[in-house]
């Protein structure tokens, strides 16, 4: 049984990050800051509208991240492998790993509708009616939930770029995998959502309120607003190559793989 490490996978981070630097750099730059920047400026001007478009701007930026996310993750795991390749990659393994999204978002709505109503009956909460938003502890219970379930299955993308087989497939290797390493990976969940937090403050108050004091009000298509989504993209993309490059060497080692496949 695999031992993972999470001080080996990041130094096996930085050491691939510095080879492969520049392959990763081009398939982030195509696959997420320039994608993420237009729909980003997309979506403030239908927030400003009130369109319901908005919808297929979410969904466009949540299947692109996927492809790019199996692409950075296939370039990590196999060195040989080349952009084209790593974007085919992407493209073709993206429906498998949204498979396995929804499933795993089903299960957790499921829940919330279970609890809801259980804690509903008993009076510990408001029942649930039409225009109500969820009840607080039904909402902190469910952000519980996700951590503990995502640390099982958040190999399931790196399944997808390397193995073949469809949702259930990846869920299903992703948990033999995860088991064993278990509490390592709900360490590692939580170490990834605190460092989201911050990039997320970072892009929207830090320097969204800079750029906004040199060039003026972020409306939407303005300079301010461009720049500003420009920058959040180059967060996101780096956050997202470093994240893809760790879950590449985890599953490496967690797969038994050699380091260099």
């Amino acid at each position: 049984m695999a031992v993972l490490s999470i001080s080996s996978a990041w130094e096996e981070t930085k050491a691939r990050i510095a080879s492969d630097g520049r392959l990763l750099a081009i398939v982030a730059a195509a696959l997420i800051v320039l994608p993420q920047t237009v729909l980003g400026l997309a979506a403030q001007q239908m927030v400003a509208t009130g369109s319901r478009a908005i919808l297929i701007v979410f969904a466009l930026a949540l299947l692109i991240g996927l492809i790019a996310q199996v692409a950075l993750i296939r370039l990590s795991i196999d060195p040989a492998a080349t952009v084209g390749e790593a974007i085919g990659r992407g493209v073709k393994r993206m429906p498998a790993a949204l498979g396995s999204f929804v499933i795993v978002l089903a299960g957790l709505f499921l829940f919330m509708i279970v609890i809801t109503l259980v804690l509903g009956a008993a009076g510990l909460v408001p029942a649930p009616g039409a225009g109500h938003s969820p009840p607080a502890i039904v909402i902190g219970l469910l952000l519980v939930l996700a951590a503990l379930i995502y640390a099982v299955f958040q190999l399931a993308v790196p399944v997808a770029a390397a193995e073949s087989g469809g949702p259930i497939h990846l869920l299903a290797r992703s948990w033999t995998l995860a088991r064993s390493a278990y509490w390592r990976l709900l360490a590692f969940i939580v170490l990834i959502f605190i460092g989201l937090v911050f990039v997320l403050l970072a892009g929207q108050f830090g320097i969204g309120s800079i750029v906004v004091s040199l060039l003026g009000p972020a409306d939407p298509w303005s300079l301010s607003a461009l720049v500003i989504e420009l920058v959040i993209a180059l967060i996101q993309a780096s956050f997202t190559v470093v994240l893809a490059v760790m879950l590449a060497r985890i599953y490496v080692q967690l797969a038994g793989a050699r380091s260099g496949t």
